[in-house]
């Protein structure tokens, strides 16, 4: 924005100097002729003033206008930038999510993956169940035949048993018919006998027990059959359910692709809506900078009339201004209905007095004020005008009495400042001198010596600028303003000025080096290579006649000003208008 506006004022100088023609000395006694023409070039002027002041209304109320466009613009653009920033906010958001769901996704196939896993595990472990199962009913199959087969052997030996208890009570008949003969054939007889029931006893529980046993064989025959056929049962559900989640996994590795693509769409519309937001940014930053330009612009524009009719007013064939003005300073009392206002004048003629502005204070054009004047009496004043300078105000009963007082006060004002005036007159003729001995001794030219083309000097804050006489100037000048300076305590600062406001040599005490980021202390301390084109230096820098006294409030930074008085002479080399000289004095 600095270096924006640096450039503005550049130009607006540069277009000041191209404006500025080189002024003649003007002639001592006009002959008719002469008078004629000073008449036409002062209508031309008039008009030309006229026109100047329509195009700066112009151009103000146009930069006004553009300022307030670009207001809304940035207005428009604030709230822009506000959606970009909830959009980039959702979208950040929407990110995190879709990484998080991504994430989940991720979470989900390993899941999946360990499930597949499983499931063919339970289906490795079914098949082997399943053969086992198989196994073990062949086994009791083969169990129940033996089973069976033990069976048929147990009968077989309870037939045995059967017949050998029926032999053995046939051999005990025979033995009891045989007498005393057969009693030992008929012990041997009843112990086969014990025997044959004994060993029917033993075949007939052995056949309860394995007819139990085959009963459990059936059993387990039964429940291995079921059991082969539920783990065949469950292959299919293993193998449908290993299925399914190899389908879910692909879908889930699909899932992860597409999260893994709005991922990146989402973060490449994070980055797009950061990128808008700059632009935003810089479109509104822009704006903003172009909105002070608008705004400078505007100013500028409304005191172009101001500095045209204060340069105007500097020529006498320009000057419709029937008395001249002194910058004297008059206490004033003025009655406004039961109340009175203090107030100062800025300047006093014959014709009436300039009154400082009074805040709150801004009569009609027109109105008539009556006021107590120090060393003046009572005045009666006609509002004829109000600007950013004051109430401009005409004698509105200028009677002989107050004539009388007012010549008084000029021609004392004009005694205390003669000597004030001579000193910048010489001033003006030393540094004059020491221009022209530049020139003279062939170290600069005199195109070099007007140059304009002011360069802005790097990283300066105000900016400073440099011309082609700048380093001749630095060495030349510098004994002469401090001797200058030396010969008054009150003076402030004494130092030349060309015809554009550029200083480019000042007194050492303010020629100090910037501060980097220190603005208000280089307002103060670093006022050499700078332009002062406010009302106070275009009038020292484009005095006309021999001399100009004016006061106005010196700008120090920090919203400090100060009160100054000044007496300015005109600086003229080979006869072109240089400058002028400021010799600046405490009040």
């Amino acid at each position: 924005m600095t270096s924006g506006l640096r450039l503005f004022s550049r130009r607006r100088v540069v277009a000041d100097a191209v404006s500025e023609s080189v002024v003649p000395e003007p002639a001592a006694a006009p002959t008719t002729e002469t008078a004629g023409s000073e008449k036409a070039t002062a209508h031309a002027l008039d008009l030309f003033e006229l026109d100047v002041l329509r195009i700066s209304n112009a151009l103000s109320r146009e930069s006004d206008d553009a300022a307030t466009r670009l207001g809304n613009s940035i207005t428009r653009l604030d709230a822009v930038k506000t959606a970009i920033d909830r959009l980039r906010h959702h979208s950040e958001s929407v990110s995190d999510q879709v990484a998080g769901v991504s994430q989940s996704t991720d979470l989900l196939a390993g899941a999946a993956s360990e499930i597949v896993g499983t499931i063919d595990q339970v289906h490795r472990c079914s098949a082997s169940a399943q053969t086992k199962a198989e196994a073990s009913t062949r086994d009791f199959h083969s169990l129940g035949e033996a089973v069976r087969e033990i069976g048929m052997q147990l009968n077989a030996i309870g037939e045995i048993a059967s017949r050998t208890n029926l032999l053995a009570l046939n051999a005990t008949i025979e033995a009891a018919r045989a007498g005393e003969a057969g009693r030992g054939f008929s012990v041997v007889a009843q112990e086969v006998k014990a025997l044959s029931v004994a060993s029917a006893q033993a075949v007939s529980a052995i056949r309860d027990r394995m007819t139990a046993l085959e009963t459990v064989t059936q059993r387990a025959i039964a429940g291995m059959g079921g059991i082969s056929a539920d783990i065949a049962e469950l292959a299919p559900i293993c193998a449908g359910i290993s299925s399914a989640v190899q389908e879910q996994r692909q879908t889930i590795d699909n899932l992860r692709q597409q999260m893994e693509t709005a991922q990146g769409a989402v973060e490449g519309v994070v980055r797009e809506v950061g990128s808008i937001a700059e632009v935003a940014g810089e479109a509104r930053q822009n704006s903003l900078d172009a909105n002070e330009i608008s705004r400078h612009a505007a100013g500028e524009a409304a005191q172009l009339g101001r500095r045209v009719v204060t340069v105007l007013r500097s020529m006498p064939v320009a000057n419709r201004r029937k008395h001249e003005r002194f910058p004297i300073d008059l206490a004033l009392r003025i009655r406004r209905g039961a109340t009175t206002l203090s107030a100062h004048s800025f300047d006093l003629s014959e014709g009436g007095l300039l009154i400082r502005p009074v805040e709150g204070f801004a009569p009609s054009i027109g109105t008539v004020l009556e006021a107590e004047a120090t060393r003046l009496g009572t005045l009666h004043l006609k509002v004829v005008n109000v600007s950013a300078l004051g109430i401009h105000c005409s004698f509105a009963d200028p009677q002989a009495t107050l004539m009388e007082a007012v010549q008084k006060e000029i021609a004392g004002f004009r005694q205390v400042h003669q000597p004030l005036v001579e000193r910048a007159v010489n001033f003006a003729a030393e540094i004059t001198e020491a221009m022209e001995r530049e020139i003279a001794s062939g170290r600069l030219t005199l195109p070099a010596l007007f140059d304009v083309n002011y360069q802005p000097i790097p990283g300066t804050d105000p900016a400073q600028f440099e011309t082609q006489y700048l380093s001749r100037l630095d060495a030349a000048l510098p004994p002469i303003l401090e001797k200058a300076l030396a010969a008054d305590a009150q003076m402030v600062f004494a130092l030349a000025i060309d015809r554009n406001g550029y200083i480019p040599v000042h007194n050492r005490k303010f020629s100090q080096p910037q501060r980097p980021g220190d603005r208000a202390w280089n307002i103060a301390n670093c006022r050499n290579r700078r332009i002062f084109d406010d009302r106070a230096g275009l009038l020292a820098a484009r005095v006309i006649g021999t001399s100009l006294i004016q006061t106005y409030n010196r700008d120090m930074g920090n919203g400090v000003s100060v009160q100054m008085k000044e007496v300015d002479a005109p600086i003229r080399i080979h006869g072109q208008h240089w400058g002028g000289v400021r010799m600046a004095y405490r009040l």
